[in-house]
């Protein structure tokens, strides 16, 4: 049957359970670092853009057209002819590990922190 009684082992199990989604959220909250970089990746291949120079170019990728502005270290879609505009309505991207995706054009937006940036270490 159930029991109706809490035992100690319950009150640790929900210790570390919150224990647990504290640390978590407290490294979701942790301020992410600016980025240098724009790799945008299309099916056609990639390219890097430097967030440090303010420009606007076309991008086109299976029959859609985007363009997107890089100004004041940030980059965003401002044009799309895409069917859904998710690309559109997303907020401009600046800290590392940001993203933009248009799916309909397969292309992928994302800023990476320059060529320092570690992502593996073996030893």
């Amino acid at each position: 049957m159930f029991r109706t009684k809490v035992s100690l082992w319950d009150w640790i199990l929900i210790a570390v359970v919150l224990l647990a989604a504290c640390s978590l959220l407290l490294f979701a909250w942790l301020p992410k670092s600016a980025g240098s970089v724009l790799l945008v990746t299309t099916p056609q291949g990639s390219a890097e853009y430097s967030l440090l120079e303010d420009r606007e170019f076309s991008l086109s990728s299976n029959g859609v057209t985007l363009t997107v502005r890089i100004a004041d270290g940030a980059a965003l879609v401002t044009e799309s002819d895409c069917p859904d505009g998710v690309c559109r309505a997303s907020a401009s991207i600046a800290k590392v590990g940001e993203m933009i995706v248009c799916a309909p054009a397969g292309i992928r937006l994302t800023v990476k922190g320059g060529e320092s940036d570690v992502d593996f270490v073996a030893g």
